[in-house]
C-alpha cells in the first residue's frame, strides 16, 4: 500500500496558516490589506484580549455576494488573478487567495458581506476550517470580519502568543504604516471598546503623522521628492537630531506595499550614518514607485519581503535623495552632532581666548583604569580641560590626564541620588508645565504593562484619551524641563523591551535595578554637547558620591593617564 497520500484539506489549511497567521496581528494584516483592495475609504479595527479573545475588522468596501463569501474561505480562491501573466503586473496587495482560509482554520469566524447596491448581505460561520450554511443578514454595504478564539485548536502555537498589552503593541505598530501609507483611507483602532486613535482619511500624511507622532515630529518633517525615468521617490523624514533607539518610526513602502527590506532599509540609514550617534536610527516614511513588472511580491506567504529586479540600484536613487535633503537641512541648519571623522577634533569651550582646533589620534590602549584610585578630594581638584567627541570630558589633575565618560559619571551621580532619596518609592517633583506625550508605536501597550513601574520610580503620568498621556512629575534630580520629561519617558519606553530581553521581566527587577534604569535614561547623554560650566559641574559632583569609579551597570567612569607615560610616550625622561 502506498505510504503517500494527499492530506485532509483541514489538515492542509492549518499547515498553511502556520505560514501565513503568526501571531494577532498577522490576522489584522491580512485583513486590512483585504479591506484596502476591495477600495474601503473607512476601515476600522477592534481587538479584545490582545486579539486572542476577538478581531474585528469592518469596512465600507465593495463587499461580496453570497457566491463569492463561500468561495472567500477556500485555499487559492482569489478575485485579483487569473493567469500567470497577472502576477508580473498586479498591483493590489493580496493576491493569492490563502488568508481567509488560513484565519478561520484556526479560529472561529464569521463573516458577513454585502455588496453595494444589494438589499441584503450574507453571513457565514467557519469554525476551525468547517464551514456552516451561509444566510441573508441586514447589515451596511460592505464587509465585516470578526475572528475569535484565534488558536484554539493549535495549542502550542496559542501558548507562543505573547501578553494582551505586547500583541496590542504589536498591531497597534503595524497599523501605523497603514495610516501613514494610506492617508487617503479613515482607519480607527480601537482596544476593549476604546478608540485608541481615528485617523481623517483626508489624504495628508503629515496629518497622520501629527496624530500618530506627535506635533514635535511632525513640526520637523523634512518632505523627500525624486523623479527618475523609471521610479519615484517621495515622503517624509526627520532631521538626524530627531532619531530613536528603534527601528519603529520607520515606514517604506514599494507600489503602495508595506515591505521589509534591509537593503533599502539600510540605504536610508546609511545616508544618515555620518551625522546620526551610534545605535540610533532615523525617522522615515519613504514611498517608492516602480514599474509592477520590477516587482515579485510572491517572495512569502505573507508579502512583506518582496524581490527586486535592480535592488542594488533602486537603494543607490533611495540613499541619494535622502542625502540631498540632509544636505540642504544642514546648509540652513548647522548640525551639532557628527560620528565621521577618523581624526577626532579637539576643541576648548569657553576658554578665554581663542584656542584652534587640534587633531590628534588617541589610542584607548594609551589610558587605564589600573592606575590610581581617583578619591573624592582630587576629583575636586580636576579641572576639565575640553569636551572630546561630544561624549567625554579631557580633564587634568594631579596625577595626570582624565578621559571621563559624560553619561557613565553623570549616571553614577543620579543612581546614588535615587538611593538616598528612597527605598521604595522614589520621590517625585511636579513639572512647571504638565507635558503632553503621544506614544509612539508599541510604546502604548509597553506603558500599559509597566505604568505600576513607572509610578515606583516616581513619575506622575495619566492617561488623557487615546494613546496621550499626560506627565505631571519626573523623580527628583531629573530636569523638571516637561521637554526634556517627554524625551525621558520615551526613552525608559522604547529600553524596556531591550532591557527586558538582556534583564528579564521589570517586575521581577530589584529596587537597585529600577533605579540604575531611571538613572540611565536621565542622565546626559553621549554625543550632547557640554559647555564648560557643564563639565566642570559635573566633576564637582562626582567628587560627592559614594563610589566614583564606575557606572550601576559596571563599566569605568574614566580612564587615566599618568604625567609618566605622556613624557615616556613622547621620548621624555621627565
Amino acid at each position: 500500500m502506498s505510504r503517500i497520500h494527499i492530506l485532509d484539506p483541514l489538515v492542509a489549511d492549518q499547515i498553511a496558516a502556520g505560514e501565513v497567521v503568526e501571531r494577532p496581528a498577522s490576522v489584522v494584516k491580512e485583513l486590512v490589506e483585504n479591506s484596502l483592495d476591495a477600495g474601503a475609504g473607512h476601515i476600522e479595527v477592534q481587538i479584545d484580549d490582545g486579539g486572542r479573545r476577538l478581531i474585528a475588522v469592518q469596512d465600507d468596501g465593495q463587499g461580496m455576494d453570497g457566491d463569492d463569501l463561500l468561495l472567500s474561505v477556500r485555499r487559492h480562491a482569489t478575485s485579483k488573478i487569473t493567469v500567470l501573466d497577472d502576477l508580473a503586473h498586479t498591483l493590489t496587495l493580496g493576491f493569492r487567495g490563502e488568508a481567509l482560509a488560513a484565519i478561520s482554520a484556526v479560529s472561529r469566524t464569521s463573516l458577513r458581506s454585502r455588496p453595494h447596491g444589494e438589499p441584503y448581505g450574507f453571513q457565514l460561520v467557519v469554525e476551525g476550517g468547517q464551514a456552516g450554511q451561509l444566510s441573508p443578514v441586514p447589515m451596511a454595504e460592505g464587509t465585516v470580519i470578526r475572528v475569535e478564539d484565534l488558536f484554539f485548536n493549535v495549542p502550542a502555537r496559542l501558548k507562543a502568543v505573547k501578553s494582551i498589552h505586547a500583541e496590542l503593541g504589536a498591531v497597534q505598530q503595524l497599523l501605523h504604516h497603514y495610516a501613514v501609507g494610506y492617508a487617503q483611507v479613515m482607519l480607527t483602532l480601537k482596544a476593549e471598546d476604546k478608540v485608541l486613535w481615528n485617523t481623517l482619511g483626508n489624504g495628508k500624511a503629515d496629518d497622520v503623522i501629527l496624530l500618530l507622532y506627535g506635533s514635535e515630529v511632525r513640526d520637523s518633517l523634512l518632505p523627500v521628492h525624486d523623479e527618475f525615468e523609471d521610479l519615484t521617490i517621495t515622503g517624509y523624514i526627520c532631521p538626524p537630531v530627531k532619531n530613536r533607539g528603534t527601528r519603529q518610526a520607520q515606514s517604506l513602502f514599494i507600489n503602495q506595499r508595506w515591505v521589509a527590506n534591509w537593503v533599502l532599509r539600510n540605504a536610508v540609514e546609511e545616508a544618515f550614518k555620518p551625522i546620526l550617534p551610534e545605535r540610533r536610527y532615523p525617522y522615515f516614511w519613504l514611498f517608492v514607485t516602480l514599474r509592477p513588472f520590477e516587482v515579485d511580491p510572491n517572495a512569502h506567504p505573507t508579502k512583506q519581503e518582496v524581490r527586486l529586479d535592480r535592488e542594488r540600484y533602486i537603494a543607490g536613487k533611495l540613499y541619494r535623495a535622502v542625502q540631498k535633503v540632509l544636505a540642504r537641512q544642514s546648509s540652513s541648519e548647522p548640525l551639532t552632532v557628527s560620528t565621521n571623522s577618523d581624526q577626532i577634533g579637539f576643541h576648548a569651550r569657553e576658554s578665554e581666548g581663542t584656542v584652534a582646533p587640534a587633531q590628534i589620534t588617541w589610542s584607548a590602549d594609551n589610558m587605564t583604569t589600573d592606575g590610581p584610585v581617583v578619591l573624592h578630594d582630587e576629583y575636586q581638584s580636576l579641572i576639565p580641560l575640553a569636551q572630546w567627541q561630544a561624549k567625554y570630558i579631557i580633564a587634568q589633575g594631579p596625577l595626570g590626564l582624565y578621559l571621563i565618560d559624560q553619561h557613565a559619571a553623570h549616571e553614577r551621580v543620579y543612581y546614588e541620588q535615587f538611593r538616598r532619596m528612597g527605598q521604595d518609592i522614589l520621590a517625585a517633583q511636579p513639572l512647571l508645565i504638565p507635558y503632553s506625550y503621544t506614544c509612539l508605536p508599541g510604546e502604548w501597550g509597553k506603558w500599559l504593562e509597566y505604568r505600576e513601574m513607572f509610578a515606583e520610580m516616581g513619575f506622575d503620568i495619566t492617561e488623557v484619551g487615546g494613546t496621550t498621556l499626560m506627565i505631571r512629575a519626573v523623580p527628583q534630580g531629573i530636569s523638571s524641563s516637561p521637554h526634556e520629561a517627554g524625551g525621558i519617558v520615551r526613552t525608559v519606553l522604547e529600553s524596556l523591551t531591550d532591557d527586558e530581553h538582556h534583564h528579564g521581566h521589570p517586575i521581577f527587577w530589584t529596587q537597585e535595578a529600577k533605579y540604575a534604569l531611571a538613572a540611565c535614561k536621565a542622565a546626559v547623554k553621549a554625543y550632547r554637547v557640554m559647555t564648560m560650566a557643564e563639565m566642570r559641574a559635573l566633576v564637582d559632583m562626582m567628587s560627592t558620591v559614594e563610589d566614583p569609579r564606575g557606572c550601576p551597570h559596571g563599566r569605568p567612569t574614566m580612564l587615566h593617564m599618568t604625567l609618566e607615560e605622556v613624557d615616556r610616550r613622547f621620548g621624555r625622561k621627565g
